[in-house]
């Protein structure tokens, strides 16, 4: 090099340009295939693809290949995050099921499709699928239904005041709700989720039918849609293992807090354990109700007035809408915080400390104190009875995650690439825990759930200091399901090749682990 000048750097060869160091008759073809794969990889534009296959013979050979086609799936809504070395839901049966294939061309990895079809196929055949899947969550106080294209679906109310339509009458009202006519819809599939009241075998009455209650609900649906309707294919799964797989899961517990029940249910490899599921007589209702005699105690008006805004509804509408913009979870026990029961709600509402919080509704603000907390304390209040359905959430969780623990022990549920068994199975079935339903979205619910089973764990038999330091991890703060099951529903038909469908009543009932 030379030497440099005033103020600069000396001139060098190793600073020349790259595009000096490459020979001019170096192009594109002369770059090894695991380079062009790698390129043609970070292209996320079908068109692109397309455009690029037309160069030569070479690129169509790497830019059509299946390794380059199922990166796009990943990357899009045809699998993003997940382990496709194994099925998702038994009832689609994903077409990347078979092991790795390794080609002979330059040791390039690609991937064999169960289906027999190229992963280039499979993306078109799946795209198509997401505006021609009809997607219905049916509840007891809503449903919700749309399109798998749709970016969120739409609700229809079932439960009084205000009811859009029955239990009965739901997949006509959805369908044509979505403008679909009857001529057309052979073109279409559906995904149903089966309702939560549907996951245990023990017949309970109307709120819990159990085993034959489910296979009726089951024929009923398919005779609706696949003879009554004449949808081209039907699968039905149940609202638990939705739930789990919009959180990339299909082993752990749903904690369904309902309209009118709340259900816990264990989920083993995408299997119900239905011998563990739990029924707790607290709902959404019964938090509603717990409300709107608060907001009455601590003087608050909830009859309906024209500063409301919008249609006239009735004072306990008013006392939900509060409910749902205004209560939270306290961190711990108010019991412990109190020295007092929170439920003497005169000596609650008397204390000079409450920590307001202001709630508008329409044009009118309530200002909530203490009363706000005090609403969500029932879910954990310890009534002292012995029936299941009077347990406090925490206590029911645990039972629940004790009872399949006991199934997998007794050989009726498999613990697939989740725990052995015993206390590593328990462990990672706390870790696991996923809230529904609408009341799942109190503030704060989550980290009080994990709080409440880390202070039942400690208290097991045989727990010590020294043993809790060296056991699993304790719970962690239950998931929210930010993806109903609707939701999961529309992810799942974008997911798998239609093939996999259900279309004849017994199908579709168990799903497989990642």
């Amino acid at each position: 090099g030379g030497e440099a000048e005033e103020g600069g750097v000396a001139p060098s060869c190793s600073m020349r340009p790259m595009c000096d160091l490459i020979e001019p008759s170096t192009t594109m073809d002369d770059l090894p295939e695991e380079c062009l794969v790698h390129i043609a990889c970070q292209l996320r534009s079908v068109r692109d693809l397309g455009a690029a296959a037309q160069a030569s013979k070479l690129f169509r050979d790497v830019f059509y290949s299946d390794f380059v086609w199922r990166a796009l799936c990943v990357a899009g809504k045809h699998g993003a995050s997940l382990d496709f070395s194994e099925n998702v839901l038994g009832s689609f049966s994903h077409p990347d099921a078979k092991p790795t294939a390794r080609s002979a061309a330059a040791g390039v990895e690609r991937q064999s499709s169960a289906s027999g079809q190229p992963w280039r196929e499979v993306y078109r055949t799946t795209s198509e699928s997401l505006s021609s899947t009809v997607c219905v969550d049916s509840g007891r106080g809503y449903a919700k239904y749309g399109l798998a294209s749709s970016r969120a679906p739409a609700v229809l109310q079932i439960c009084q005041p205000g009811q859009e339509c029955t239990q009965a009458s739901l997949l006509g009202t959805a369908l044509r709700r979505l403008g679909l006519r009857r001529a057309t819809l052979p073109a279409y599939s559906a995904i149903v989720s089966e309702p939560f009241k549907y996951a245990g075998d023990q017949d309970r009455g109307f709120s819990a039918p159990g085993r034959r209650g489910r296979e009726a609900w089951r024929a009923d649906t398919e005779q609706q849609l696949l003879h009554g309707f004449g949808v081209r294919r039907l699968a039905i799964v149940d609202s638990a293992s939705l739930c789990l797989f919009s959180h990339r899961l299909t082993s752990g517990v749903v904690v369904n807090i309902g309209f009118g029940k709340t259900f816990i249910v264990p989920v083993l490899g995408g299997s119900i354990v239905r011998s563990a599921v739990r029924h707790l007589e607290l709902s959404g209702m019964e938090l509603t109700q717990h409300m709107a005699n608060l907001l009455h105690h601590a003087g608050h008006d909830c009859s309906w007035r024209p500063e409301f805004g919008g249609d006239e509804i009735p004072p306990i509408t008013v006392a939900r809408n509060i409910k749902e913009a205004g209560l939270e979870a306290f961190p711990t026990s108010l019991h412990d915080h109190f020295g007092h029961s929170p439920l003497a709600i005169g000596q609650v509402l008397r204390r000079t400390d409450p920590p307001t919080k202001q709630v508008r509704f329409g044009g009118a603000t309530f200002e909530l104190g203490w009363e706000r907390f005090v609403c969500a304390e029932f879910v954990f209040h310890e009534t002292g009875g012995e029936d299941e359905g009077d347990l406090p959430l925490h206590r029911g969780v645990m039972q629940a995650v004790d009872a399949a623990v006991d199934a997998v022990a007794r050989g009726e549920a498999e613990a697939v690439a989740v725990g052995s068994s015993g206390d590593a199975l328990r462990s990672a079935l706390l870790r696991r825990i996923v809230l529904s339903g609408g009341s799942a979205n109190i503030a704060g619910l989550p980290e009080r759930l994990a709080h409440e089973l880390e202070a039942l764990r400690r208290q097991q038999p045989g727990s010590s200091a020294r043993a809790d330091a060296e056991a699993a991890p304790p719970p962690s703060p239950a998931r929210r399901s930010s993806h109903d099951a609707a939701a999961a529903a529309a992810e799942a038909s974008g997911q798998h090749d239609r093939s996999g469908f259900v279309q004849s009543a017994g199908r579709g009932g168990r799903h497989v682990t990642l």
